[in-house]
């Protein structure tokens, strides 16, 4: 692999599965990346990236998710492998559009080919954290830069299945439950504040509740409910089905499940309605990129 390498060199590839909004998406890459392949509907987080290996030709290359839009600026970059790892997942930071958080959930991402092809996560992992994320057991370069915007508020399925998957994985210690009377001290900072806020910011936003409510309700599960797989949040179609059978009273589930958050937890769970979900939006701090390969 050369010493440096321009975006524009490498293979994207879409991958999406059963997001609604994925072809409008997919639409929106080919205008700012005519050369982006696709993949879609293939079953597994991990089988589904192992595809988008196979479709890509050179040696790094870049995938973006079903419900994610790429800002153009980041085609303006060149990557420099003395700066990070070139045999490590190069993980971007996104902007989730409904509750304005910054972080890597969703964001682009850049994979060498031989590791995406060789690992084995989700449905194939062999290791017990690997069944949840990829964070965990393959090689990361999380990066500060911020270069797309997380779609997943196009229908209230949408929504709610992103926010349950948030609320489980934040509410985890690498993979693994946490006993509820150490939640506190157990959690990360940056996860708790990033959790709460899912649960808490969004109302202004188009089926912004839905997920407000999903982050709840998939915490609650991950902590409180001592029969949940929480690997269950790697199966989409369960998570869909498990939406459709699921008789939700927004009203009644957003209350009941904040307040068990903040009594059991001791999770300053907020009730923001579109007015104060505004107000902690516009009071954030512009967020600005530094170099493309500067890591959180």
């Amino acid at each position: 692999m050369a010493n440096t390498v321009r975006v524009t060199d490498l293979d994207f590839v879409f991958i999406s599965y059963r997001e609604p909004n994925a072809d409008e998406n997919y639409a929106d890459l080919l205008n700012i990346v005519p050369w982006a392949k696709r993949v879609h509907g293939v079953k597994g987080f991990d089988n589904a990236h192992k595809a988008a290996a196979e479709r890509a030709e050179t040696d790094f290359f870049i995938s973006i998710d079903g419900d994610n839009r790429i800002d153009p600026a980041f085609l303006l970059q060149t990557l420099d492998w003395s700066k990070t790892n070139p045999l490590a997942v190069h993980r971007w930071r996104a902007r989730n559009i409904i509750n304005g958080l910054i972080y890597g959930n969703g964001g682009i991402v850049g994979w060498p080919r031989k590791i995406c092809l060789e690992m084995k996560t989700h449905e194939n992992a062999v290791e017990e954290r690997a069944k949840i994320d990829f964070c965990w057991t393959v090689p990361h370069e999380n990066l500060h830069n911020v270069y797309s915007t997380t779609h997943i508020n196009h229908t209230p399925e949408q929504a709610f299945i992103a926010g349950w998957r948030e609320g489980v994985k934040m509410s985890l210690d690498n993979g693994q439950k946490v006993d509820p009377s150490l939640f506190m001290q157990t959690i990360p900072q940056p996860n708790l504040r990033n959790l709460v806020t899912w649960m808490s910011v969004g109302a202004d936003v188009e089926n912004g509740r839905w997920a407000m409510l999903g982050a709840r309700c998939g915490c609650y599960m991950a902590t409180l409910d001592t029969n949940y797989d929480v690997t269950l949040v790697r199966d989409l179609e369960f998570m869909s089905d498990k939406f459709s059978h699921m008789m939700y009273d927004i009203e009644s589930d957003m209350s009941a499940h904040g307040n068990s958050l903040r009594q059991r937890l001791a999770l300053p769970v907020a009730d923001f309605d579109a007015a104060q979900s505004q107000f902690y939006k516009f009071c954030q701090q512009p967020y600005r990129n530094k170099g493309v390969q500067d890591r959180e």
